[in-house]
């Protein structure tokens, strides 16, 4: 590997003048430029927008928290200061995950900085290349708080891992925590987090330690969550209960991949009737998989575009207004009732369709890999392939000939991570970027960290010839 003028292996590395000099120019490029287009783009709403300004109960609690804080402080100011923040942690989280890398792997610093450009090229494809107008910093959207905190999050699973450090692991768990009460698609960061701790106690022979702390950490992080949820919603609605609407993940893809015929599996014959209502308008409109088309392409492309079809233009509305047709005014109760009767539905039509959901899962799958690391398009298919498999071929050279640990390990749990992000995502809804970003710029990162070492070699040996 290449090694700087710090000894490997010394972390934390001294913070001499120059290196703290270096740094804060690092901090106040990162900071200048998300910065920039917090005020120049001001607050973005987006279609999601709206739930967590008025903290509706289909959200989970800590994004409608920071938002109505902000509004209590700021009063009509307040989105601006959410994407000034929003702005500020990601571009502390660029700057803080950078400066360790640079510390802990002993890298020099010009990889430092093509390291710091990463999240902010990914920043810029999500503004310009994907044509959103705006980045998820400054986006009223969880994003703007999830993916920095996963970016930190990750960092702190790094530090526990190769140091055992007691902070670090305190750290994780509390991410973990925040970011499952932000948005329910985290909880990778715990099941990360239970891997990352099976990885510390099996490599030291401590495997039952280990299965018990993970399964300590795990109970600890939902009852956190859960808690989090009942206080948030007793203090705005004043009744104990939880936020509602995650079944209608699961059941969006019950009825995209059902057949009319499998209505007669609903016992209840008032639901039986609503989900044939609901299968009706989508079937007629060409929303449902029986109208996608043959090959890979055609069935994610038609599963993307007509998801939000099913769900927030028929299935959440109906259901919606059935349960409301039962309970009237009463909101928490009527959302409860809307959750069990997608419950009922799920659980009745699910079963039967096992290996059409199957089918459906890994056409996301395989498009949730490619829009970890490009978009979905003839051209970046075929890259995204080669940049796995270069990936791939760069994690066992350096697993069987450099024998660096800490590259490895850190490669290793990328990778992981994207494999079971992408698989928690492809099981509910389609992978567009906006639900795997949150790997994309640990992927470049980490494919630079182990291309380093066959670039110093190829210098090497042109030197010496």
């Amino acid at each position: 590997m290449i090694i700087s003028e710090y000894q490997k292996g010394s972390y934390p590395m001294k913070k001499t003048t120059d290196h703290r000099i270096f740094s804060a120019l690092m901090l106040a490029f990162v900071c200048m430029f998300y910065l920039f287009f917090a005020l120049y783009d001001g607050a973005v709403i987006c279609v999601d927008s709206p739930g967590y300004i008025e903290m509706s109960i289909a959200r989970e609690p800590l994004y409608p928290l920071f938002l109505a804080l902000l509004r209590a402080l700021f009063s009509d100011s307040y989105l601006t200061a959410a994407v000034l923040l929003q702005s500020a942690l990601t571009a502390f989280s660029a700057w803080y995950f950078a400066d360790y890398v640079l510390r802990e792997f002993q890298i020099p610093r010009w990889l430092a900085c093509l390291i710091l450009c990463i999240p902010v090229l990914v920043s810029l494809l999500c503004r310009f290349a994907a044509r959103r107008g705006s980045m998820y910093s400054n986006s009223i959207l969880t994003e703007g708080l999830t993916i920095p905190c996963y970016f930190l999050f990750f960092r702190s699973l790094t530090a526990y891992c190769l140091h055992r450090r007691r902070s670090a692991f305190i750290s994780c768990w509390l991410f973990a925590l925040l970011l499952i009460s932000t948005r329910k698609q985290m909880s990778i960061a715990l099941i990360m987090l239970a891997l990352g701790i099976l990885y510390c106690h099996v490599r030291d022979k401590r495997c039952i330690k280990g299965a018990a702390l993970s399964l300590l950490c795990i109970v600890s992080v939902l009852l956190g969550t859960f808690c989090l949820d009942f206080v948030y919603n007793y203090a705005l609605r004043g009744e104990l209960t939880r936020h509602s609407g995650d079944t209608r993940f699961i059941t969006t893809m019950a009825v995209y991949t059902a057949q009319r015929s499998d209505a007669r599996y609903i016992a209840d014959e008032d639901i039986r009737n609503l989900f044939l209502e609901i299968y009706d308008i989508c079937d007629n409109q060409g929303y449902l998989k029986s109208a996608s088309g043959k090959g890979w392409s055609n069935r994610v492309s038609h599963f993307g575009d007509h998801y939000d079809c099913i769900q927030i233009d028929n299935l959440r509305p109906m259901v919606s207004a059935f349960a409301r047709e039962r309970y009237g005014d009463d909101l928490v109760s009527a959302s409860s009732y809307g959750d069990q009767v997608m419950n009922t539905i799920n659980h009745s039509i699910i079963p039967h369709n096992l290996p059409e959901i199957a089918c459906t899962f890994a056409d996301n799958f395989i498009s949730g890999l490619v829009t970890t690391v490009a978009q979905r398009s003839p051209l970046l298919i075929w890259y995204s392939l080669l940049a796995y498999l270069s990936y791939i071929a760069l994690l066992l050279w350096h697993f069987m000939v450099v024998k660096d640990a800490d590259v490895v390990l850190f490669a290793s749990f990328v990778l992981i991570s994207i494999v079971i992000n992408v698989g928690l995502v492809s099981m509910v809804i389609f992978c567009q970027t906006r639900y795997t970003i949150y790997n994309m710029a640990l992927f470049y990162i980490s494919l630079l960290l182990m291309l380093q070492e066959p670039v110093r070699r190829i210098l090497s040996r042109r030197r010496k010839s």
